[in-house]
């Protein structure tokens, strides 16, 4: 009885140490994702911002463009 009582024990011990275990695996995860949800954002952001300055670019160009056409042509029906 004695004996299986010290076994009952160590196990309880053991099952002990294994969720201290879980908990610290646990909270190692939730750092790592957290740290990698942060770096993603970040590029995600950084990305944006790129393409929002190609997008300005884009617009500006379209703006004079439009400028260009917008002003009248010369045309060869005026001095017929």
């Amino acid at each position: 009885m004695e004996k299986r009582l010290v076994k009952k024990e160590e196990i309880e011990k053991q099952l002990q140490e294994i969720v201290a275990l879980i908990e610290q695996v646990d909270a190692k995860m939730e750092r790592v994702i957290a740290d990698v949800i942060e770096e993603r954002y970040a590029q995600n952001k950084e990305h944006l911002a790129h393409l929002e300055g190609r997008i300005a670019g884009v617009e500006r160009r379209l703006d004079g463009k439009k400028a260009n056409a917008e002003r009248p042509l010369p045309s060869k029906l005026y001095f017929v």
